[in-house]
This record gives C-alpha cells, sequence and structure tokens, in this order.
C-alpha cells in the first residue's frame, strides 16, 4: 500500500524551487564568506548512494558541509522527479550532533529508495533542509538530484 500525500510532495517541491530560484538569481552574492556561512549560503551536501541503496529501505550516508549556524535537525526528502508528475519517497529528520553526518538508515519516515522500472532511467532529488529546532521555516535548503537507470 502507498502512502502519497499531495500536500507534501508540494511542499518539498516549493522547497526545492525556492532554493534553485535564489541560488540562480545571486541572491546573496553580496555577501563575505563568514556572512555565507551564517546564512547558510555555503551549505552543501553529498549523498554516498551505493547499489545497496536501489529499491531499498536503507537510506544513504548524507554528508551535510558548511551547515548555517543555529542548524540542529536535518530535514531529508527523496523525490522522484519526471516530468509534471512526483513521487515522494519518503524521508526522515536527523539532529545536528556537530559531525554534519545523517548516517545510513536512519531515514525511517516511509523511506524507500531509488526504484526505477528496469530500462529506464529516472531522476531522484534528494532535498535536505537545515532547521533550528521546531521552527518551520529552514535556514537553508539544498538538493542533489541524480538519474538511475
Amino acid at each position: 500500500m502507498r502512502i502519497f500525500s499531495y500536500a507534501r510532495a508540494y511542499r518539498v517541491l516549493a522547497l526545492f524551487v525556492a532554493a534553485s530560484f535564489l541560488q540562480g538569481c545571486g541572491f546573496f552574492s553580496s555577501e563575505s564568506s563568514e556572512d555565507a556561512s551564517s546564512s547558510g549560503q555555503g551549505m552543501e551536501i553529498s549523498v554516498k548512494f551505493q547499489g545497496v541503496h536501489r529499491c531499498s529501505r536503507i537510506s544513504p550516508e548524507i554528508v551535510v558541509a558548511n551547515a548555517p549556524t543555529g542548524t540542529t535537525v536535518y530535514d531529508v526528502r527523496l523525490i522522484e522527479a519526471n516530468g509534471v508528475e512526483e513521487e515522494f519517497f519518503g524521508g526522515g529528520s536527523w539532529s545536528e550532533d556537530g559531525s554534519g553526518i545523517i548516517p545510513e538508515g536512519t531515514l525511517t519516515t516511509h523511506y524507500r529508495g531509488p526504484c526505477p522500472p528496469r530500462g529506464e532511467k529516472r531522476k531522484y532529488v534528494y532535498v535536505v533542509s537545515a532547521r533550528e529546532g521546531k521552527n518551520p521555516q529552514p535556514l537553508a535548503v539544498r538538493v542533489q538530484s541524480m538519474e538511475i537507470e
């Protein structure tokens, strides 16, 4: 049985579009490197996707570098982004412990790894939001997309 929330998928998509728009417009271009670090502009993510994560409930390790000052939690979502329709593949939250690492297997909120039909290539997007406490407004949002066959 597949649980899918269009509202949740659209919220994730809105975060993705907002992050892409702000980066593409050079919105933060006048900040110094110190200001950029505290505002989250310098945040980077790296998803360590391997074969074991394909069609699996085991999430990959995600490394977050240069998280904004005040980050206490990361929210991670995985969506399949192909054309107009998008499918939410789950995700989860992870408390910032100072390491910048979201360990393999920790995303447990209905998470299932990328699983394209045999012979088809699909685009998947990991969306990582850095937040402070229970504040719903993210300090920074970064995405990593990948095509998997």
